[in-house]
């Protein structure tokens, strides 16, 4: 009876190790930050192409400018930080990145000692998302690949006039297709969504846009992005 008690407590040690191995064998990339039912979406530009985030036995280490890291302490499918989470002091070089930050920081940081809840699903293509949960019903949501290459897709994907005053010409290098084009202001808050088919249609209205500097987030049919600052006269 003791050899099966025995038994028993090693296949759970080793279940809920294995729950912990899936988390902490993959470098997570942060894909949206939900407060309050608000996305943030991590900014795209040449200061910040991701947003990483690593877990393993017993530290936790994310960036943006700046390393947010610290001990953490784990529990099946929860987890908590049993001591304030350090952060470096640099300066981002773009103030949407530095208000990102805030924004993401402040939701593992907020409290000493909150508990988060991790979910990990994958889908048919092998790909991993993994959910973490506030107690406050908060969510941080990473993927275990980076969407796409910034760097690459936005050069297949031009804009001009750059100032623009009532309308924005979007060109692409890839074949003739449907974009959905997103447009957010400095500080990363979306203000429209529009679809362009670039067979009928090469350009968007921007008139109602207040004098001032925006990015264009591009996105083609297989999920290809580019992301274009432009400035709005």
């Amino acid at each position: 009876m003791k050899q099966l008690y025995l038994l028993l407590a090693i296949l759970i040690f080793q279940t809920n190790l294995a729950q912990d191995l899936q988390l902490l064998e993959n470098t997570w990339y942060l894909q949206n930050v939900i407060i309050d039912g608000q996305d943030n979406f991590p900014p795209s530009n040449d200061e910040l192409i991701s947003v990483p985030a690593i877990f393993n036995q017993d530290g936790f280490i994310t960036y943006v400018c700046n390393e947010l890291s610290g001990f953490i302490e784990y529990n099946g499918d929860t987890f908590n930080f049993p001591q304030p989470l350090s952060t470096t002091l640099i300066d981002c070089q773009y103030q949407i990145n530095e208000d990102f930050e805030i924004i993401y920081f402040n939701f593992y940081d907020s409290s000493l000692g909150n508990l988060f809840n991790y979910i990990i699903t994958t889908d048919s293509n092998d790909n991993k998302t993994l959910v973490v949960t506030s107690n406050t019903g908060d969510q941080a949501i990473y993927g275990d690949h980076l969407l796409s290459n910034q760097d690459f897709y936005s050069s297949q994907f031009s804009i001009h006039p750059n100032p623009a005053i009532d309308k924005l010409y979007i060109i692409t290098t890839t074949s003739k297709e449907n974009l959905t084009l997103k447009i957010f202001n400095l500080e990363g808050k979306l203000l429209s969504t529009q679809n362009l088919e670039v067979a009928n249609q090469t350009s968007i209205n921007v008139s109602q846009l207040i004098s001032g500097v925006y990015f264009l987030n591009i996105e083609d049919e297989n999920g290809n992005t580019g992301v274009k600052k432009f400035i709005k006269q």
